[in-house]
């Protein structure tokens, strides 16, 4: 025993002395003595998954009630598909619709999440139409999952303002955040349609104006400014460009657009002040005459669908190749056409600049080409007459077709910096400057724009 003990004792001191002799030596426990293990806190947080945090956006979602079984199970009895019900029903979004309805507040947010990681958000969400996507939001806002953002407010003739839309927050499940845009979609359609019809009851009040005044009242028609910035989308939101994308998609064109309503604007101020709109028209003239008199009566229709008839009754007289037509109408204005007649062609000029050349095309048909330069007038067409002889009468139709644009007058105000347009704000009415103190030509063409000493005197007090 003794000789055992002490070569154990001079092993045990052997191996303490010479460190670099290998040996094995049973496990007896850790070097260091180990430290009381630290208690939990609330800031440890609860237990979540990678795949549960990566839902989350990467944040810890607040304590909440707990989910509701007997909910999900309806729930998920609606979303997922099996051989005896292959697929979703506008039933099944409405009853998942009213199942979540049932959830009280406090597990709304955790009922969702846990639908979004289990696939059945993005089924419930895909087969929403326009109407369900509406009310889901609601519910969701209710419950204080989603925050509003809200629209503008109609302006005159209904021009529709900003729709309202929901946050679309990065840290919302990305399901819920597709309903989100698909709703901006579905409203910024909507938006695109009120202005559309906007357009038209403005078209329909400016065919109404009975003034340049009343015309003036309505105002310029609006623009919509409905960009792809009312999303609300950070420039770091990884789904920005997509949401976008599919934003601009689906909201569609009007048929009308705001180069048409000033277009007609322009066009009804012409008729109001007395001249024929710019544009392509065609026009009839019926015409008779016995002996000396003569009787006309001329229809004009523009493509922007103004009608324009004159009556004219005059004398004519003849000499040799020159004839001489005077005309009035009813209005007591007088035209006056002069003509020279060289074999089959023919060559007029009236008192307004119309300038004609004609050509014989049979014995009772001619072809002719006019031009205008005063009134910006280029056109052609066909006539045909019948004429008796004995009784000396005479019967004709002509039919023309053609392009008016601006007329010279019109042109220069159009680059003059001191023209006021029709909607603007005259420029002498700011110092204060009298309608009787202005310079006789400034008069004249404020008048041709419809002002008036009296509207002038109410507008220089504002």
């Amino acid at each position: 025993m003794g000789t055992t003990a002490s070569r154990r004792t001079s092993v045990s001191e052997s191996s303490a002395s010479s460190p670099s002799r290998n040996e094995l030596r049973p496990y007896d426990g850790p070097s260091v003595t180990p430290t009381a293990p630290r208690p939990s806190t609330l800031a440890d947080g609860p237990a979540v998954s990678a795949r549960e945090l990566a839902a989350l956006g990467g944040r810890l979602r607040p304590s909440s009630a707990p989910v509701p079984e007997d909910v999900y199970a309806s729930v998920r009895s609606h979303l997922t598909r099996s051989l005896s019900s292959p697929f979703l029903t506008g039933g099944d979004v409405q009853a998942t619709h009213d199942a979540l309805g049932s959830v009280p507040r406090e597990a709304y947010r955790a009922t969702l999440e846990r639908m979004d990681r289990d696939g059945l958000l993005a089924a419930y969400v895909s087969r929403m139409d326009a109407p369900a996507r509406q009310a889901f939001l609601e519910q969701a806002a209710s419950n204080g999952v989603v925050s509003r953002r809200p629209g503008g407010v109609e302006g005159p003739l209904g021009m529709p303002g900003h729709p309202e839309t929901f946050v679309n927050d990065p840290k919302l499940p990305a399901a819920l955040r597709d309903a989100v845009n698909a709703h901006a979609t579905d409203t910024g359609r909507a938006t695109v349609v009120a202005y559309d019809a906007y357009l038209q009851r403005y078209g329909d009040a400016v065919a109404r104006a009975g003034s340049l005044q009343a015309l003036r009242a309505l105002g310029p028609p609006r623009s919509l400014d409905l960009r792809e910035t009312s999303l609300g989308l950070s420039w770091s939101d990884p789904q920005r460009e997509r949401y976008e994308s599919e934003w601009k998609a689906g909201l569609g064109r009007p048929r009308h657009s705001l180069v048409q309503a000033y277009g007609t604007v322009t066009a009804r101020a012409q008729v109001l002040s007395g001249e024929r709109p710019a544009g392509a028209f065609v026009s009839a003239e019926a015409s008779a005459s016995l002996e000396m008199l003569h009787f006309k009566r001329t229809a004009h229709v523009s493509a922007r669908g103004t009608t324009d008839v004159q009556t004219q009754a005059g004398v004519a007289s003849k000499a040799g190749p020159l004839g001489l037509e005077v005309m009035m109408d009813a209005h007591g204005k007088t035209e006056a056409q002069l003509q020279l007649e060289l074999g089959i062609a023919s060559v007029s000029r009236d008192s307004e600049g119309k300038v004609e050349l004609s050509l014989g095309a049979g014995p009772h048909a001619r072809a002719h080409a006019s031009l205008n330069p005063r009134t910006a007038e280029f056109g052609g067409g066909v006539s045909f007459e019948a004429s008796h002889q004995e009784s000396q009468s005479h019967a004709g139709l002509k039919l023309s077709y053609g392009l008016r644009g601006l007329t010279p007058e019109r042109a220069s105000q159009a680059v003059r910096g001191d023209v006021p347009g029709l909607f603007s704000r005259p420029g002498d009415l700011d110092p204060g400057v009298a309608w009787e103190a202005l310079p006789a030509e400034r008069r004249a063409l404020y008048e041709r724009q419809g002002w008036t000493r009296e509207e002038w005197s109410q507008d220089a007090r504002r």
